[in-house]
């Protein structure tokens, strides 16, 4: 026998496997769009194997299995005629796709787009995208989804930054996720912690733009922070004296405060002793 023909006839039984994988997944699908022809209804989703019992009989066409599955959940979740169609949207994505294929990214963002902005289920798209992270660590683009999903609609900024900095972690991370990290510590209510990412990324920037773009929010972070300081130093004076400080050196020798901040121009916070308001002379510039 020659070596080409041995080849040949080695590589036939998974040449016959392969295609008998395909011919499953075409009968899988013929028979669930026949079903949900004449019903318009979910309910056969419910009689799909899990993805562990359809991994074990792939025979090792595991991802050629995923792959058919997947395209055809995309067709099927824009049949809007069926109006149960997510009734089963974790078990297609969590419990079926991405058992067989853990490492399908592709089946987690779609997945996980589907049941937030069509389920209007952001909780089984965090639950989906959780896995995917857990599965897939170096994968930065599951964890920033997370964060961004917490963010724009969620608005739970705490939980964003967790995610965005489990991304940071990612190698090849996208330098933007450093920024929505920073924005996050902000809207969470800790403008400190976004003032040092700030800093940092406006020293490392390496184009103008995203320098511009740092020192926006260092500017108003700093104003935010000085003037919510110097509004306790006043308070902690006035608790103590029973007045206002006629000037803010007053602070300093009080020893309330180390020092007076100076406005991002370099100058001196503007003061009013008779009502002890303390403000800014220029104009935030991204005006919060």
């Amino acid at each position: 026998m020659t070596r080409a023909r041995a080849a040949h006839k080695s590589r036939a039984p998974l040449a016959a496997a392969a295609g008998a994988l395909v011919l499953l997944a075409a009968l899988l699908q013929g028979r669930v769009d026949a079903a949900i022809g004449r019903s318009d209804s979910a309910s056969p989703l419910l009689y799909l194997p899990s993805g562990r019992y359809l991994k074990v009989v792939s025979l090792g066409f595991d991802g050629i299995l995923a792959d058919a599955l997947y395209l055809w959940s995309i067709q099927y979740y824009s049949n809007y005629r069926i109006e149960d169609r997510y009734e089963y949207l974790e078990h297609i994505y969590k419990d079926i796709i991405t058992e067989l294929d853990p490492h399908y990214l592709d089946a987690y963002l779609t997945g996980a787009l589907i049941m937030s902005a069509e389920a209007r289920r952001p909780d089984l798209a965090l639950a989906l995208l959780d896995k995917g992270i857990e599965r897939n660590p170096s994968a930065w683009i599951l964890a920033f989804d997370a964060g961004f999903l917490c963010y724009q609609d969620l608005k739970d900024y705490a939980r964003a930054g967790a995610y965005f900095e489990k991304a940071l972690r990612a190698e090849d991370v996208n330098p933007q996720v450093r920024r929505f990290y920073a924005e996050m510590a902000n809207r969470a209510g800790d403008p400190r912690a976004s003032l040092r990412e700030w800093i940092a990324i406006h020293q490392t920037a390496t184009s103008d733009y995203v320098r511009a773009v740092a020192w926006n929010h260092v500017r108003d972070l700093k104003v935010r922070i000085d003037l919510e300081g110097l509004a306790a130093g006043i308070a902690a004076f006035r608790s103590r004296a029973g007045r206002a400080p006629r000037h803010l050196d007053e602070l300093v020798r009080a020893g309330i405060l180390t020092s007076l901040p100076l406005d991002p121009e370099e100058r001196p916070y503007d003061y009013e002793p008779g009502t002890g308001r303390v403000a800014y002379g220029g104009s935030r510039v991204l005006g919060r």
